[in-house]
């Protein structure tokens, strides 16, 4: 079944979901560490890791901030975080756009890959901004797709497949280029000290990053062909070429945004969702 608008995309059964997420996390935690490392995170830190996932991110910021700090791990589905709470993380099912969040209360929230999923990312932000604390930090983190499968060789290297993959996630209300989108969002916010920058990875075929693009294309196949953009042909000889270590290719482009909650904002006065 095609995914319907604003469904989360990858809300359907994988078997291989578990090695999916692993691989994520090993191609993109490095980078998220490094900046959420720059704002300072440490002991006493209260944070919030929005779109938690396996529970990595969360993990990291658990160890920084100590016994004597908070870390809340949020996520649609708890099911992958439950572990997290032999960390001293306390978990939560939590739906970013719907859901409140304590006023002023986290020194650090950080999100990836939400934003570009949500509907209205605007309330999202919002919210999220209203539940730092006056001087907090936050960080979203979503990718910008124009580079993706960008290739040394072939102009089109996998064109047609990139296509019919974005245009499923398109149609469950995914934005292809929502992180450079998060810099207005902050901004709109009221976020202050906003600064931003990509960071992308050359992968080469058949290594632990292709398998990630492999997983990726292999998840949502079954709603790709039946929008009948692609063979399963297509696919197929897809598949073959990210396990060829004779390609390398760029990936999508990381863009992380980091704005402040203004330190002399007074409590209650951050612009409401609508």
């Amino acid at each position: 079944m095609t995914p319907t608008p604003d469904r989360y995309v990858f809300a359907t059964a994988f078997a291989r979901e578990e090695e999916r997420l692993a691989l994520g996390e090993a191609l993109w935690d490095p980078g998220t560490r490094e900046r959420l490392a720059a704002t300072g995170v440490g002991p006493g830190w209260s944070c919030l890791e929005i779109g938690a996932g396996r529970g990595s991110v969360a993990a990291w910021l658990a160890d920084r901030v100590g016994p004597t700090g908070e870390v809340v791990a949020a996520d649609l589905d708890t099911e992958r975080l439950k572990w997290l709470t032999g960390r001293g993380v306390t978990v939560h099912r939590h739906d970013v756009v719907t859901d409140e969040l304590p006023e002023a209360h986290f020194d650090l929230i950080h999100a990836r890959l939400v934003l570009q999923h949500v509907g209205d990312r605007q309330q999202a932000v919002d919210r999220l901004h209203r539940a730092l604390k006056p001087g907090g930090h936050l960080v979203l983190e979503d990718t910008d797709t124009a580079s993706l499968f960008s290739h040394p060789a072939q102009d089109d290297f996998l064109s047609d497949v990139k296509r019919a993959a974005y245009d499923v996630m398109c149609a469950s209300g995914y934005h292809p280029r929502c992180g450079l989108l998060d810099v207005q969002l902050a901004t709109d916010a009221g976020l202050v000290d906003i600064v931003a920058e990509g960071r992308s990875a050359v992968v080469r075929g058949g290594g632990d990053a292709a398998r990630w693009f492999a997983l990726w294309l292999e998840h949502l196949a079954p709603a790709m062909l039946a929008r009948g953009a692609v063979t399963e042909e297509r696919l197929a000889r897809a598949q073959v070429e990210l396990t060829d270590p004779a390609h390398c290719w760029l990936s999508q482009v990381m863009v992380t945004v980091h704005g402040r909650r203004p330190a002399s904002d007074p409590l209650g006065k951050v612009r409401t969702a609508p």
